[in-house]
């Protein structure tokens, strides 16, 4: 099946899906493209399945490692979808699988964002009020958040699916994405300032953990990897520009710095927590375990 770009779907149909099935781009660097995204896709995949078995099955749960827990299931999900749908692009084929699996990488991704965004907002609120969000905080807080948020995702991302042949308007398709920029992008903007700000203003003397910076890490990655997709989607549907002549590959690009995100994840933490151990699966779970202390929220204070 030949693929369009989002840039030109967007023009032709009011869309700016960054998923888009169907794009268009040449084809040398189309399929180098999706090779790589393919490669990125599979060296993901064990790494975050890694991450799922070890918090999920290894490793005392906490508030903070549901969270973490559920954005590894996320980017799991992200990337096995992503892969299916690259292979097949690459072999040039098209059947009803390949929407199903198109409509899922589309919910992985809103929940990971937003995951990521409560997060965020978890290390502010443990960095500016820590003995509340020690002491004080509902026990299964994270549990019921991480459930609205996948609910959340499904349903924004089904419901205008279900509506599109009834409303044409590139708002109803695209609010599970817009949703994100005018949302998630605010709050973990806000989020590295003050993780920022919290890290360069400790006292030398004190030891920085190293969960606050493991997180402000990532969020960073974030940033790098999605904000050229939101600027993309923040001008094509409020300042009307097309992107489609000058850049022809971006709905490729877009999906390889989707992919790099998801994959880097399970690499900072172990880059973050290890120390001078062997890379036997027991010493990755100390390392988790000394990464993901729960007492570490309170020392950040």
């Amino acid at each position: 099946m030949d693929s369009r770009s989002v840039a030109e779907g967007y023009s032709g149909s009011g869309s700016i899906d960054p998923f888009d099935e169907n794009q268009n781009t040449p084809i040398n660097s189309e399929s180098i493209m999706l090779l790589v995204t393919i490669i990125i896709c599979c060296i993901g995949l064990p790494l975050n399945g890694i991450v799922i078995k070890l918090l999920g099955f290894k490793i005392k749960k906490t508030p903070f490692t549901v969270l973490i827990l559920n954005l590894a299931i996320a980017d799991f999900g992200f990337l096995l979808s992503m892969a299916i749908l690259s292979i097949f692009l690459f072999a040039n084929k098209s059947d009803i699988t390949q929407l199903f699996f198109f409509s899922y990488s589309k919910i992985m991704y809103i929940t990971g964002v937003f995951l990521l965004t409560a997060i965020s907002i978890d290390r502010c609120v443990s960095v500016l009020f820590p003995i509340w969000h020690r002491y004080s905080r509902p026990k299964y807080l994270s549990p019921l958040v991480c459930s609205f948020l996948w609910i959340f995702s499904f349903l924004l991302v089904g419901i205008p699916n279900i509506m599109k042949p009834v409303f044409q308007y590139a708002f109803i398709q695209d609010v599970y994405f817009l949703v994100t920029v005018v949302l998630s992008f605010p709050l973990i903007t806000i989020s590295v300032v003050i993780l920022i700000i919290k890290i360069y203003l400790k006292p030398k003397k004190l030891k920085r953990g190293r969960l606050l910076v493991m997180i402000l890490i990532i969020l960073l990655c974030f940033f790098i990897f999605s904000i050229p997709l939101w600027i993309y989607a923040f001008t094509t549907h409020f300042l009307d520009m097309n992107y489609s002549d000058k850049f022809p590959d971006l709905d490729s690009y877009f999906k390889l710095c989707a992919s790099l995100n998801s994959s880097f994840n399970p690499v900072i933490y172990f880059l973050v927590g290890r120390k001078k151990l062997g890379p036997s699966l027991e010493n990755t779970m100390v390392i988790f375990q000394s990464v993901f202390k729960e007492d570490e929220a309170f020392e950040t204070g």
